[in-house]
């Protein structure tokens, strides 16, 4: 297995920063962005990106932290998307899939817009049998997205099958799998210096209900370290690791269900060690701010997925709730991160 290759900064910076017209890189896709009523571009600060589900839609929103506004990034057809990721503020790039093809684009704010896009791997071009990509995440460096792919069930997203990791150069526009032989869920990079190749993610041999571990996966080695152990340490495929602008050592964010039926948060270091004795509140599908202390996700609602922000060690709140909305998000960086 070959090392990526880091790329050039510049070669972001110049074409996808925070406040430029500039598209994502060339591709095969053509113009996007929200549009529409509540969508209407508008001076609020951008912090969270959602998944709403409608009747007719599946809807990629960027919002405020009060969910008073929001910009569709995207409208997929029902059932068809797949998953999405908000890369940091620097780089500005916000990526998602539809049916297994992968589309990259930019956001501005003040006023909050979107940019055009660009398809950067379609289904069809990665190999007989490919599938659909659930998660995926941006590299620390804004320069690589790694993501999952289901293979031998192409329309199942939750399937035990195999599932492949992939990595995609945003600058070469190079893709490359890393990964092929094991049931691989939710992926997550490294938020550590001179890791620029490690990624965790949550899987386990092909075939399994669930996953075995959550790994901790060197890219340039080949190297596949188990670092927690599903149902003991969680009982949920999904987790977070703290990006690079969080304060102290990065922290785990997963899910293990309790006695009561439901998921209670739990964080762990990288060493797999947990930092709090006790459950914090119900929680699953989770996402950290830029910051480390706060975190965005699932709880299940009489009308549907809710999200629900929580303070680390502490408590939670309301964003937004009722029937439709969602559990998929992201936070995305803002100041002081």
């Amino acid at each position: 297995m070959s090392a990526i290759r880091p790329l050039a900064f510049t070669i972001l910076a110049a074409a996808l920063a925070v406040g430029s017209s500039a598209a994502p890189p060339e591709g095969k896709g053509g113009v996007g962005g929200g549009k529409g009523g509540k969508d209407d571009a508008a001076d609020f600060q951008p912090e969270i990106l959602y998944q709403y589900n409608g009747r007719k839609s599946q809807d990629v929103r960027l919002t405020d932290i009060d969910a008073s506004s929001f910009v569709t990034v995207h409208a997929a057809e029902p059932a068809q998307l797949d998953g999405f990721a908000a890369s940091d503020e620097e780089y500005a790039m916000i990526a998602y899939a539809e049916a297994g093809d992968i589309y990259l684009t930019n956001w501005t704010a003040s006023p909050v817009e979107i940019g055009g896009k660009a398809l950067i791997s379609a289904r069809d071009d990665r190999a007989p049998g490919s599938g659909r990509v659930h998660w995926m995440d941006f590299s620390p460096d804004g320069t690589r997205l790694v993501f999952t792919e289901s293979s031998a069930e192409p329309n199942n997203l939750g399937s035990d099958a195999e599932r492949r990791l992939w990595v995609y150069e945003i600058g070469s526009e190079t893709l490359s799998l890393v990964l092929w032989d094991f049931s691989i869920l939710d992926v997550a990079w490294s938020p550590v210096r001179d890791e620029d190749d490690v990624v965790y993610f949550t899987g386990g041999a092909v075939g399994l209900n669930y996953p075995e571990h959550l790994f901790r996966f060197d890219m340039a080695t080949g190297d596949l370290d188990p670092v927690l152990t599903y149902g003991i340490d969680y009982t949920s495929r999904y987790f977070d690791i703290t990006g690079k602008h969080a304060a102290g050592p990065p922290k785990i964010a997963m899910a293990f269900k309790e006695a009561d039926g439901r998921d209670y948060i739990r964080i762990y270091d990288l060493a797999g060690n947990r930092l709090y004795s006790d459950w914090m509140s119900r929680g699953d599908i989770l996402n950290f701010d830029c910051t480390g202390t706060r975190l965005i996700g699932k709880d299940e609602g009489s009308t549907g997925a809710n999200l629900t922000i929580t303070q680390v060690g502490g408590t939670a709140t309301g964003f937004v709730s009722g029937r439709g909305y969602h559990s998929v998000s992201d936070w995305m960086p803002r100041n002081p991160c």
